[in-house]
């Protein structure tokens, strides 16, 4: 069916978008298609009026959302379950309208969906699929992240250095990775900010810096062939199996607040490549005129091609940032997931 025009979307939901949060708060995600949904006319409704995210990317900032609060009537049309907290598939009973299940979970890419069901799942990745009907989403901007870094200083004003603000957390093995390797080399260069800063310093260091790194993701070696596991931890071997799976080890848990935050704020973005290692996105970011990739087979030569490309830093910086609100601001992201509902 395609992406379908705001007239049309607006006359399919017109009784309300009801979202569900299942063992937590809603996400980051459900509150950006909240936006997104609110500026296209739709009207909304939420299980609970919290909303969980990073204070910089904080959707719905200064909006009560207790008005909106109601049951799960069957009435409405539409249904979005954010199972993010549980990473499980939940029925969701007794409702007639379309439905649809959101997982934002580090770990969304283990989740399994029955095959009737549409899922909007973060971290997908193009060489391994668990099968049904998954649509890639990503973390993307709100609209208070949009606002915060709209009035940037020019990037030509800016220190030339990179942050690395990363706070320690587990299963990040790719920073730990290029902390051995890229860090240091890139290092020898330019200055690296290792701080980690209070919010409102971090937003201040990001529009005031030229260069983010704004990577994540965990290594993971896919089990699914290991006969060990099959034979001792059926759960564990089930929650393993990949329906499709293209390659002999995968980057997850690759999406982040950092690589949103970067694009907002008109750094020049550093991610892995996004082809190579097979980040899945609706619409995905072009190496070298939206950010600078890093290919893990040639750190030397990924540091060597940034630095030699810095004439064209501030033109990146820019086509990222414009690229990321035309694609994942809230409105573009609403009208993707409502069309794909009704598709």
């Amino acid at each position: 069916m395609g992406i379908l025009s705001h007239d049309d979307l607006r006359n399919a939901f017109a009784k309300a978008v009801y979202f569900h949060a299942a063992g937590g708060p809603l996400t980051h995600n459900s509150g950006c298609l909240i936006e997104g949904m609110m500026d296209l006319g739709i009207p909304v409704k939420v299980s609970a009026p919290q909303i969980t995210s990073r204070p910089m990317s904080m959707p719905l900032k200064g909006v009560d959302l207790a008005p909106l609060v109601s049951p799960p009537y069957a009435g409405f049309s539409g249904y979005i379950a954010d199972i993010s907290h549980t990473n499980q598939f939940i029925p969701f009973e007794g409702v007639q309208g379309r439905l649809a299940y959101l997982n934002q979970s580090d770990i969304a890419s283990f989740s399994r969906i029955p095959d009737e069901h549409l899922v909007f799942a973060a971290h997908e990745n193009a060489f391994a699929g668990k099968g049904g009907r998954r649509h890639p989403i990503a973390f993307g901007l709100s609209k208070g992240l949009i606002a915060a870094t709209e009035q940037r200083p020019a990037f030509a004003t800016r220190k030339r250095g990179a942050l690395r603000n990363f706070r320690a957390t587990l299963n990040q093995s790719l920073r730990a990775l290029l902390d051995i390797s890229y860090v240091p080399a890139l290092s020898k260069h330019m200055s690296v900010d290792r701080s980690i800063l209070a919010p409102p310093a971090y937003l201040d260091a990001m529009l005031n810096t030229s260069v983010c790194l704004a990577y994540g993701g965990d290594f993971y070696t896919p089990i699914q062939d290991n006969n060990w596991f099959k034979k001792n931890d059926a759960p564990t071997a089930a929650l393993h199996a990949f329906q499709r799976l293209e390659a002999p080890a995968l980057v997850l848990r690759w999406d982040s607040f950092r690589l949103w935050e970067s694009f907002a704020a008109g750094c020049l973005t550093v991610h892995l490549d996004f082809d190579k290692y097979g980040f899945a996105l609706p619409v995905k970011p072009v190496a070298w005129r939206h950010y600078a990739p890093i290919d893990l087979d040639n750190i030397a030569d990924s540091v060597a091609e940034m630095l030699d490309r810095e004439k064209e830093w501030p033109d990146i910086a820019e086509e990222g940032r414009a690229w990321a609100a035309a694609h994942y601001a809230p409105q573009p992201t609403a009208v993707r997931v409502l069309s794909a509902m009704l598709s």
